[in-house]
């Protein structure tokens, strides 16, 4: 049951979920002879659902990498695996990076032949029909076995890749969030002026076909102005230091020369709210 609800919690729609549970339910059915040829089938395509939610086609067709394998034009697995963990980054750029493309490369065939295997229980021959109840159970936990480190090896290899950019971007991306303008304190005075920013935490929460996205949070400092220059200089104005929580995406484009100037930021969120307590 603890390895049912652990599976559970790693699949991606309400569709996967009910595939899931229908998978479950065809294997408790004892008066089905073909219950656990049912259930292999059924987390074989879980498997490739949930696979196909990771690496959309049109997704991988838009990686400079891709290139047609098939003779219909359709991404192969690998391809699929390999959009799924780097996205669109090549492995030359990986390389160029210091990253070990080498274990990359062993992780990819490695979850390819995990999906692989699960194809051995659908077939129905003689030594997977009508299996007895011991059987049955000893081979489901082998397919959900195999399904779970299909699942995680993906997971666990794309948040490793995710973390190795991290330590590329520190300081390219404090600078980028310092040189933005932050529309929401506009409204607090009439000027104001940015003293410094805090960055306290940023990580890489997307490498899609095109860019890499960073989430980024921190502080705003500003000094409020109220007041023209003149009423100030006479002790007339009011200057006041205050500071703001914000967040943003900086969306870098995946390139040679990681992480360049080549980046769009999203409009910031700064969190005013403390402002009208």
């Amino acid at each position: 049951m603890e390895n049912f609800e652990k599976i559970k919690k790693i699949l991606t729609s309400n569709f996967e979920i009910e595939l899931f549970e229908a998978a479950l339910a065809s294997l408790n059915d004892k008066s089905n002879r073909l219950r656990f040829n049912n259930f292999a089938y059924s987390i074989r395509e879980l498997s490739r659902h949930f696979l196909y939610s990771l690496s959309p086609e049109l997704n991988i067709k838009n990686c400079r990498w891709y290139k047609t394998e098939t003779n219909d034009d359709k991404p192969t697995r690998a391809q699929r695996v390999r959009y799924a963990i780097q996205g669109g980054i090549s492995d030359e750029l990986l390389e160029d990076w210091s990253f070990d493309i080498l274990g990359l490369a062993d992780t990819i065939k490695s979850v390819v032949s995990s999906i692989n295997s699960l194809n051995k229980y659908t077939h129905i021959n003689p030594e997977v029909f009508d299996l007895k109840d011991e059987e049955v159970k000893e081979k489901s936990i082998l397919v959900l076995e195999t399904f779970s480190k299909f699942v995680e090896t993906i997971k666990e290899y794309r948040e490793e890749l995710k973390k190795f950019l991290d330590g590329h971007i520190e300081n390219h991306m404090i600078n980028s969030v310092i040189s933005n303008f932050f529309k929401n304190v506009d409204c607090l005075a009439p000027h104001h002026s940015l003293e410094y920013c805090e960055v306290s935490d940023y990580h890489i929460s997307e490498i899609n076909d095109k860019k890499i996205v960073v989430n980024v949070t921190g502080d705003l400092h500003v000094v409020l102005q109220y007041g023209s220059s003149s009423d100030r200089r006479e002790g007339d104005g009011l200057d006041l230091n205050e500071n703001f929580p914000f967040e943003t995406k900086i969306r870098y484009e995946i390139s040679e020369d990681f992480p360049s100037d080549n980046h769009e930021v999203d409009d910031y969120d700064v969190d005013t709210s403390k402002w009208y307590e």
